[in-house]
């Protein structure tokens, strides 16, 4: 059945700061875009590594991560997220992006610590209705 207009809730990242990462950077404007339509301030990073700075002086309420990044990937970074002291951002939703659906299960990037997956190309609505979903609102 079809939601009509009055069933759909809207969109609201007001206030939520997102971190994306990837390398490439035409998903990292793409994704920027989408999220920022909804009022959502975001942060990008084209490796793992230069995401956990971000972490050192923002406090981030959401992180969408590409997982197969040259160097260390997605899963290294969620990894090292992880080990952060929950005020640092250790505990925030993950949402895991890929082009490689077929190299992993949505179950075992749940087991891992990612709360959501998404295969690209990703809509933009449906990326920011995840984080939306996934930060409470």
């Amino acid at each position: 059945m079809a939601r009509t207009t009055s069933e759909v809730r809207p969109i609201d990242l007001a206030d939520i700061h997102v971190l994306v990462v990837d390398d490439h950077v035409d998903t990292l404007e793409l994704f920027s875009a989408a999220l920022g339509l909804f009022g959502a301030n975001v942060l990008t990073a084209r490796t793992a590594r230069d995401a956990l700075t971000i972490f050192q002086t923002v406090r981030v309420n959401a992180m969408i991560s590409d997982l197969a990044m040259p160097g260390e990937d997605g899963l290294w970074l969620l990894q090292q997220v992880r080990q952060l002291e929950h005020e640092k951002g250790g505990c925030i939703p993950a949402i895991a992006v890929t082009a490689h659906r077929e190299r992993y299960a949505a179950t075992r990037l749940k087991e891992l610590g990612f709360e959501a997956f998404l295969t690209k190309p990703v809509d933009p609505f449906d990326l920011s209705r995840t984080v939306a979903s996934l930060v409470g609102r």
